[in-house]
């Protein structure tokens, strides 16, 4: 059968992976501290270590593409943190204004991109003029907002809990939309085969999702918790707590039971994160909207019943399990990736480039 044979990796190997990550963690450290820009930093080593820019060849083709895909899990990481810590009754309020900050930043780099039409440009042909297509690429190209970038930032300058924070939250969930429909338009009108089923399918799958997840979140989800804590027993109890009759009281003492469960939490997250991405992946929905969705959907439930002195809040358990793993690997990995990858790309098919950016949303 075959199999595939372990080889003990040379020093080469072992300095260039420890070099690597002890330079992305030690630079991020210093830009977030002085510019709250750690991510620029990433880029940068990003350029040098991978293809085809730097050329250093120290890390293989192979380890490059592993360390791209574990970003890509850093950059889902990452937006599910934002679902968790987003306040939604803050969001739900601004939703007016991310909704115009979104429809500006999308519009206006589209139309300030048809001005490409007047510059002439040397070509094997001559001089000619970019087409219309190729003015509209360029736009679209630079209308996504990176989901990522913008939790990335606002968490490195604390900022996420305020006001224009949450602004920019919703204005970068709405733009991860588009920025499918984007996708599908350019290469729709790049194969000649328009389609408006085709354009139109992420964006009517993605706010299906989200009113799907609003309908079932506090009719099903919510009846179905506080059913099941109702079958656990109380916490804490004492004589005086023996007589109280309150069932908001025992509720809140189960679910004091519930989070004291060794990794239950983690399950719980993990379970409903991926389930979120499998349902938007398979019906052609933003995966990254999904796993905000995820958050905002785990944060709400592990939080019933509401009560201020027994609540744990669903925080504790990120800044436990997955917080380590992604701010110092994941994200990190995801950032460096990205540019090394877009520049490969960039050399091969402006196209291809532009998939990428939309899909990834940077």
């Amino acid at each position: 059968m075959p199999y595939l044979p372990y080889e003990e990796p040379g020093i080469t190997v072992i300095l260039s992976l420890t070099s690597f990550l002890i330079l992305l963690n030690g630079i991020r450290y210093a830009l977030d501290k002085l510019l709250y820009c750690g991510l620029i930093g990433e880029i940068f080593i990003g350029i040098i270590w991978g293809l085809p820019v730097g050329g250093t060849e120290w890390l293989t083709e192979g380890t490059q593409d592993v360390i791209q895909a574990f970003g890509y899990l850093g950059l889902v990481g990452l937006v599910f943190e934002g679902g968790l810590s987003t306040n939604l009754a803050q969001l739900r309020k601004a939703m007016l204004l991310s909704v115009s900050v979104a429809t500006i930043g999308l519009l206006m780099p589209i139309a300030l991109s048809f001005l490409l039409i007047l510059l002439p440009f040397e070509s094997t042909t001559g001089t000619a003029y970019p087409s219309l297509l190729a003015a509209f690429s360029a736009g679209a190209s630079l209308c996504s907002t990176s989901l990522g970038t913008t939790f990335t930032i606002l968490s490195s300058s604390n900022m996420q809990r305020t006001h224009i924070g949450v602004v920019l939250v919703g204005a970068a969930m709405l733009d991860d939309v588009v920025g499918l429909v984007m996708v599908n338009i350019i290469t729709t009108l790049g194969h000649g085969a328009p389609g408006a089923w085709s354009i139109a399918h992420p964006v009517i799958a993605s706010f299906g999702l989200l009113i799907v997840t609003l309908f079932i979140t506090p009719f099903m989800l919510k009846p179905a918790w506080i059913s099941a804590l109702a079958f656990l027993p109380a916490s804490g109890r004492s004589e005086a707590n023996e007589t109280s009759t309150s069932k908001r009281w025992r509720l809140a003492q189960a679910a004091v039971v519930v989070r004291q469960i060794p990794h239950l939490a983690f399950n719980i997250s993990m379970a409903t994160l991926l389930v979120f991405i499998t349902i938007a992946s398979y019906i052609n929905a933003s995966v990254l909207f999904a796993a905000f969705l995820a958050g905002g959907v785990v944060n709400y439930i592990w939080s019933l019943p509401e009560n201020k002195t027994t609540t744990s809040s669903i925080m504790v358990i990120y800044n436990q399990y997955y917080r380590p793993l992604l701010d110092y690997i994941l994200v990190p990995f995801f950032f460096v990736s990205f540019m090394a990858f877009l520049t490969h790309e960039a050399a091969q098919c402006p196209l291809d480039m532009y998939m990428y950016m939309s899909h990834a949303n940077v």
